[in-house]
């Protein structure tokens, strides 16, 4: 009997870097000029979207600020007009346990988890798990573990260009003693300036530290990015993740104590200049011309069948590899189901084929059964002798809406909406490519029809 089978594969859609003349950061400037004359600290509750549009920024020397995370917890964004300059301190970072309460996370960064009877673990993708001890979180490395531990960290998360940004993860709890709760995550911190950003003094986005004997977790570090035509100065950037419970006894006779995952810190500029040091960080820089990205982190799509036949939880994706295997004799066209989160009902559902040998094959339709939150599509494709490599794409408006067929649409809709680009440029539609084997890619499309893919 001759088979012919169809691994399923996300398609790579690759966009080349473009260099800007200059950036905007896109700042209104309607909460006027940030320069403190005395440590303060932020209260984001008036803030919801945690996004603060500044004329500049100038914090002195000897000038702390930090913050109070809103209720949605979210990052820090600074949008600047012209330079932004830091001589004092930007203080992002967790708080700390007491009374076996886990530690609150830093603005955008997640709690450590409750000590006592029935200990938690810390929140967040990298937070530590339970066990007989508890483990230290994790966020661009893993967190630190004894051998002699049987709580293993999670494993890392987030990306190298911090989109989206995300803040550090919270340590575990435990149940002896009492008081023994997991440390936070650092936060977030977005700076994105039309002119430069000075710095000589520091950005800290530290994760807080549990009691090194009986503790929880040590919560991981935070995320700090850059986004500017240059940054100078030489101060400091710190998303070191802290210190959490076990220890062991080196040759010395000296305790070593194991620590939290560190952070990330990213540059998007276009000239480094900054002669400082980072610490505690997976630091990389480049220059991503997305400052911030559409609204739409809920989107799904996802191939679930073809020809009746379920696709796999964890697909290869690789030819050599089949993931489903149809007999030959099953007659075209055959029913391609895609399953669809938060898309609106009634959009252009597209699926491709790319076989072995030949062109490609497609089949278009519309997700018109089920809600918003959940729906499907039902195409029917003449599928090619041969096998190849199949994915399915949608193009919708922003956060669930119709697509913004105007610039002027766009504008009724705040940048935490819309996003926004280095060039000026607000976003109108998302892109979605089901990546079955493999992380789903997002991309989206300017006012002006520019395409950027969020990497």
């Amino acid at each position: 009997m001759k088979t012919h089978f169809i691994p399923i594969l996300l398609a790579a859609l690759l966009l080349p870097l473009t260099g800007f003349a200059q950036v905007n950061s896109g700042s209104d400037g309607h909460d006027g000029a940030l320069n403190p004359t005395a440590s303060v600290v932020i209260n984001m509750a008036d803030h919801p979207d945690g996004i603060y549009h500044y004329t500049s920024v100038n914090i002195p020397a000897g000038v702390t600020v930090s913050f109070l995370p809103n209720a949605g917890n979210k990052p820090v964004v600074w949008l600047v007009q012209s330079n932004c300059t830091i001589t004092g301190n930007v203080d992002v970072s967790s708080g700390y346990s007491s009374g076996g309460v886990g530690a609150s996370g830093g603005p955008g960064g997640f709690r450590g988890g409750n000590g006592g009877t029935n200990p938690q673990p810390g929140e967040g993708p990298g937070g530590g798990g339970i066990g007989s001890y508890a483990a230290n979180a994790s966020y661009g490395t893993v967190g630190q573990r004894n051998v002699y531990i049987d709580s293993i960290p999670s494993p890392t998360y987030g990306n190298a260009f911090l989109l989206p940004l995300l803040g550090g993860s919270g340590g575990a709890g435990r149940s002896r003693p009492s008081s023994a709760a997991g440390g936070g995550g650092g936060g977030a911190i977005l700076i994105a300036a039309s002119g430069n950003v000075i710095l000589s003094g520091a950005i800290t986005a530290v994760g807080s530290q549990a009691d090194p004997t009986y503790g929880g977790g040590g919560g991981s570090g935070g995320a700090v990015r850059i986004v500017a035509p240059k940054v100078i100065g030489a101060g400091s950037i710190n998303t070191s993740g802290q210190i959490g419970d076990g220890y062991s006894i080196n040759q010395y006779g000296y305790p070593v104590f194991y620590s939290a995952g560190n952070g990330r810190v990213r540059f998007d500029v276009l000239d480094n200049s900054f002669g400082g040091s980072i610490g505690g960080a997976v630091f990389t820089q480049g220059f991503q011309p997305i400052i911030l990205p559409a609204a739409g982190i809920g989107i799904q799509l996802a191939i679930s069948s073809i020809a009746g036949a379920a696709v796999p939880a964890n697909p290869s994706g690789v030819l050599v590899n089949p993931d489903i295997i149809i007999p030959a004799q099953q007659a075209n066209p055959i029913p391609i189901v895609v399953s669809c989160t938060n898309v609106p009902l009634n959009t252009e559902i597209r699926v491709v084929v790319h076989p072995a040998n030949g062109p490609d094959v497609q089949a278009v339709g519309l997700n018109n059964a089920g809600t918003l939150a959940a729906s499907t599509a039902t195409l029917a494709l003449n599928l090619p002798r041969g096998g190849g490599i199949i994915y399915a794409k949608a193009v919708t408006g922003l956060a669930g809406g119709a697509a913004l067929s105007t610039p002027a649409g766009a504008k009724t809709r705040s940048l935490a909406e819309t996003g926004w680009t280095a060039d000026g440029e607000r976003f109108a539609q998302i892109e979605i490519t089901a990546a079955l084997g493999g992380p789903q890619r997002v991309a989206y499309f300017t006012e002006s029809g520019k395409r950027h893919e969020a990497k």
